[in-house]
Formats: C-alpha cells, sequence, structure tokens
C-alpha cells in the first residue's frame, strides 16, 4: 500500500470513553483498557476535503465498507459497520512462548486509514464513468445548534473476507505456575443504534495519513519508574516475591531498559 503525503493538518484518530468520550491516553501508540471494556473510535477531518477512512482492528477490516468524513467533520464510531455490534476489548491469558507471542501480533491492533477525495476536473472526467455505491453511518454527534450531523460511508473496491466475531462465554483458569501473558482482542458486544445510509463519491488510491494504535490489558501497562528503582535497585536477597514478580513484568514490557537509559 503506497503512502503520499500532503503538507496540511493530517486526519487523525484516537479511542475514546464510551461515558463521556474523553481520550484514553497513547503511550508509545499503546493504549490500556480493562476486560469487557466497551470504547469508541474518534476520528477527525481537518482538510478541506472529504477523506475516505479505512479501519481495521485486530488487522481485520470492520467492514467491507469505508467511512467518510466530510471536511471539519467530527465522528464518533461505537461499531462494526455491517452488524452494527458495539466494540468491546475482551482480554485472555496464553502461554509466554515465541508461537504464541506470534499467534497475538495482531490482537487489539487499531488501523486507520485515510484517502483524499478525488475531486472531479475537466482532465480526469472520464474516470468517473463508473460510479461506485458507498454507504453513510449516522452518528450521534450534532453541530451547537442541535441539527443532526450524519456521517457518510463508502462501499469501497476492497475485498475482504467475510469475517465473524463470535463472543466467546466462560473463562479458563489457567495453572497458577503458568509462564502466562494477558492479551485481548476487540470483538463484538451489544448492538448498537448507529445508522447508514448511501452517497456516492470516489476517492484517491494512496493514503495520506494513518494512525496505529495498540490496544492492550491494563495488566501490561508498564509501571513507574519509582517502583521499579524499589525492586531493582534493592539486594537481591532482600527482593520478596512481589518484588521478583514486578520484575519479570519489567523485562516482558522493555520497562528496565528504559529505566537504565534515565540513568546514564
Amino acid at each position: 500500500m503506497a503512502k503520499q503525503f500532503n503538507q496540511q493538518g493530517n486526519p487523525d484518530a484516537w479511542i475514546v470513553s464510551t461515558k463521556d468520550r474523553g481520550r484514553k491516553s497513547i503511550k508509545n501508540g499503546k493504549v490500556f483498557l480493562k476486560n469487557d471494556e466497551e470504547f469508541e473510535i474518534e476520528l477527525f477531518n481537518p482538510l478541506n476535503i472529504s477523506v475516505l477512512a479505512d479501519i481495521k482492528l485486530n488487522r481485520q477490516s470492520i467492514s467491507k465498507n469505508g467511512l467518510v468524513i466530510k471536511p471539519g467533520q467530527r465522528i464518533y464510531l461505537d461499531c462494526f459497520i455491517d452488524d452494527r455490534r458495539k466494540f468491546i476489548f475482551k482480554t485472555y491469558e496464553v502461554e509466554n512462548t515465541t508461537e504464541s507471542l506470534n499467534a497475538i501480533s495482531d490482537n487489539g491492533v487499531l488501523e486507520v486509514f485515510f484517502y483524499r477525495e478525488n475531486i472531479i476536473k475537466f482532465n480526469n472526467w472520464t474516470n468517473w464513468i463508473n460510479i461506485i455505491p458507498y454507504i453513510n453511518p449516522y452518528s450521534p454527534y450534532t453541530y451547537p445548534n442541535t441539527i443532526p450531523h450524519q456521517p457518510f460511508y463508502y462501499t469501497n473496491t476492497y475485498t475482504t473476507d467475510n469475517i465473524t466475531y463470535n463472543n466467546y462465554k466462560g473463562n479458563i483458569t489457567n495453572d497458577v505456575s503458568c509462564n502466562c501473558i494477558e492479551t485481548g482482542r476487540v470483538e463484538m458486544g451489544n448492538m448498537s443504534n448507529q445508522k447508514f445510509t448511501e452517497v456516492n463519491m470516489d476517492f484517491e488510491s494512496f493514503y495520506i495519513s494513518s494512525t496505529i494504535i495498540h490496544i492492550l490489558p491494563e495488566s501490561r501497562k508498564p509501571s513507574e519508574f519509582k517502583n521499579i528503582k524499589i525492586s531493582i535497585e534493592l539486594p537481591m536477597e532482600e527482593w520478596s516475591n512481589d518484588d521478583i514478580k514486578n520484575i519479570k513484568k519489567y523485562i516482558q514490557d522493555n520497562i528496565i531498559n528504559e529505566y537504565i537509559k534515565t540513568k546514564k
């Protein structure tokens, strides 16, 4: 997929709370959520031209369609487009082995690629012979005058497999001695009230900007450097069981290397 750069402010995306739409803190491209936590994706277009947002979760497109964002428009998307099911983060544990880590590498990865609208001009009007149908979601976002603000959807030319997300029930209890790591995927939750309509538009083949965020369980959230100091700078014979557990986590999250850099 080729990328084309522009000199204007770029469209962007964030993960926000469903309660107050406050943006989740991003640390080194990572956001940390609780198990069974719902969220929304905030998208903003600062350009004076419409853009198409191709959205992927767990590195899979959330729909055969792309979200059209008008100039200056801010959208809060809370669901998978085709299924109208809300985004929910589900966690589980796997063995901390190379095979398992490779298998979960796509878990919780949000990718958004933005494409500029292809405006009709005299020298390219022949490209518009074949018009493609588009789709358009209803977002609860409103202008200050309370007039409904409806973001648009675009049925694009991407070909993707039909993917079914199945909510799982029940918990698997792992042995306490298992060297495990917690991971999480974005799955389908409750039904959403967002609706969609169709528009006719066309977009360029090269994306102008992208946003990539990795959603991880809160248990993977890096600890503060001050806690590392307490554990690491003590003599080993004074380490408690909790210290040993924390140090293993620091190594796993690469926090020790970051701490060492601050001491140089």
